[in-house]
């Protein structure tokens, strides 16, 4: 079980800024006072111990059905803490759970995912428990690697999710994966392509 002080250290540790670790220290809050939100994880770079300055916050929190999206409602202002914000969007896993992704005017940004707590999730390593009283993580954990960078479908979300896609790659340009984020804009051009340029 991490502490959120050992997260914290982790996050100053690999470069995030101080808005990054109030994020974590909020939503580490709004758990203790909303009985629905029963656990929530750090995944992604920062788990890896492999984050920088502009990773994002990649959040998986697992919930009581039918609260995918209040949840998500009910974080947003806990994350965005007044930050002003370059791009929002938001959308559903099936029936299953829901999104938010958020990049904002410093360049950081937070992915948070709500599953509900039947829903079969798979939690892979490496993770960061920001909070789970009830060891929900022990019927989670599942073996192998989550999806990689290079596997992300290109416009999945169309329009919509373009910026986020763009920031993406800046970060992977950050980190000297040059070569990553020049396939992967090979590709959503050419998923562009396909769907039809529209004015």
């Amino acid at each position: 079980m991490n502490t959120l002080q050992s997260i914290a250290d982790a996050l100053r540790t690999q470069g995030a800024p101080d808005s990054q670790l109030r994020r974590i220290r909020a939503l580490h809050e709004l758990a203790t006072q909303e009985t629905a939100l029963r656990a929530i994880f750090l995944v992604g770079s920062f788990a890896k111990g492999t984050g920088h300055r502009i990773s994002d916050l990649d959040l998986v929190a697992l919930v009581d059905s039918g609260h995918e999206q209040r949840i998500l409602d009910l974080a947003e202002p806990w994350l965005d803490e007044g930050t002003p914000r370059l791009n929002h969007f938001a959308g559903r896993h099936r029936e299953i759970g829901a999104f938010r992704k958020t990049v904002y005017l410093d360049f950081s940004s937070v992915e948070l995912h709500t599953f509900r707590r039947d829903a079969g999730f798979r939690l892979y390593q490496p993770y960061l428990t920001v909070w789970d009283p009830e060891d929900l993580a022990a019927g989670c954990k599942a073996e192998g690697e989550p999806i990689k960078h290079e596997d992300f479908e290109p416009y999945e979300y169309g329009d919509t999710g373009l910026i986020w896609e763009l920031v993406d790659c800046i970060k992977w340009l950050a980190r000297g994966r040059t070569e990553l984020a020049k396939r992967y804009l090979v590709r959503l051009g050419q998923k562009i392509e396909r769907s039809g340029l529209r004015s």
